[in-house]
């Protein structure tokens, strides 16, 4: 069980989250932070020369009619020897179809490729198309995954042409409630000195959620698919052997309501962060709470139920249901990390939706 909620707090406390709060504040305005995203943030960055220097495009997205769906990432690594793309479908039951593109990223105008995967920018901070045609492994089992050697495995001709566009503005994860994060950081005993250990995973985030339209092409079968998602995009420093813990968990359940829960827990710091999409804006979460049921191994999520309260004053419980999970293994220096990406059917009130819960672990080091 894990979870976060407003306690009762002594003088001293108090004091303390209203400095903090106030200088988060602060800091924001005084660095522009908090000022609405300009369509440069959809372009590549400069980066540093951190090992771990990451600019990231992420897509989810699901069809609840046809229950198909997936994810799309494109990280572009300019520290190290290649960049990574990928594309999952869920393609019912504990069936993926999935490809992993290597090299460079062309970025060439208002189009990133890499492989066969192709990110075409049609309308910034708001429209996106995402293209794939190509082969990609079928896998009947999920879970085999990590274990498969995957020039073994058949291949499934497939053709991937979907179009994201926001039904909300995007929402700048420095927008999160200065008053929330002050409140965690003192109630978790935090040590200020650790907070800049958050800059480990990614210091720039923003995501959107959205609707998507097009086609899926899996062998003779052409889906036409409609339905939502999330988009996300990052940069900074990303090392996945940095927290240890990462919960995070994204739903759309139609064009009135979508969410993103955030958790990160890295030396002594633990805190959610998130957003509410509702009606076409975006309200940054206030409060939290999550419970969350793992398989017999301790690692693989099973179901979730959490508590969500934006800074509005407005609730909603949402329970959430493992359909699909798919175990990435990622190896550096010997050390291991397991990310579980999981299709989740989630249901609030009588809205049904579908998304990712996505649960990082650390293994720690190979024998």
């Amino acid at each position: 069980m894990e979870e976060t909620k407003g306690q009762s707090l002594g003088f001293g406390k108090a004091v303390k989250i209203n400095l903090l709060s106030a200088a988060h504040a602060l800091h924001k305005k005084t660095r522009g932070l908090s000022a609405p995203l300009t369509t440069d943030a959809e372009s590549l960055h400069p980066s540093s020369q951190d090992y771990n220097w990451n600019e990231s495009f992420y897509f989810n997205f699901m069809d609840p009619r046809n229950r198909i769906g997936g994810w799309t990432r494109l990280g572009i690594l300019p520290n190290q020897e290649t960049d990574i793309g990928a594309m999952m479908l869920y393609a019912g039951g504990s069936r993926i179809l999935a490809t992993f593109q290597g090299g460079r990223t062309a970025a060439e105008g208002k189009k990133f490729s890499l492989g066969n995967l192709d990110y075409l920018r049609l309308e910034p901070l708001k429209k996106w198309q995402l293209v794939y045609t190509g082969d990609m492994f079928d896998i009947d089992d999920s879970r085999k995954l990590p274990e498969l050697n995957l020039e073994s495995l058949k291949l499934q001709n497939v053709e991937v042409d979907l179009v994201f566009e926001g039904v909300a503005p995007c929402f700048n994860f420095m927008n999160a409630n200065s008053r929330a994060l002050a409140e965690m950081i003192v109630q978790a005993g935090t040590r200020l000195k650790d907070l800049r250990d958050i800059s480990k995973i990614s210091s720039h985030h923003y995501e959107q959620a959205g609707r998507i339209n097009g086609t899926i092409k899996i062998g003779n079968r052409e889906i036409s698919f409609s339905g939502g998602g999330i988009r996300d995009h990052s940069w900074g420093p990303r090392d996945w052997a940095a927290p240890r813990l990462w919960r995070w968990i994204t739903c759309h359940f139609d064009e009135e309501l979508s969410f993103n829960l955030t958790r990160i827990a890295i030396t002594s710091v633990d805190v959610f962060n998130g957003f509410v999409t509702r009606d076409g804006v975006n309200y940054p979460l206030r409060r939290a709470a999550l419970e969350s049921e793992l398989e017999e191994d301790g690692v693989t999520q099973k179901s979730l139920r959490f508590l969500l309260e934006d800074e509005s004053g407005e609730a909603i419980e949402v329970s959430g249901e493992v359909l699909t999970v798919i175990p990435i293994l990622l190896e550096s220096e010997g050390h291991r990390t397991l990310v579980n990406e999981a299709l989740t059917e989630y249901r609030c009130g009588d809205k049904v939706g579908y998304g990712i819960s996505e649960y990082l672990h650390q293994l720690g080091s190979e024998a």
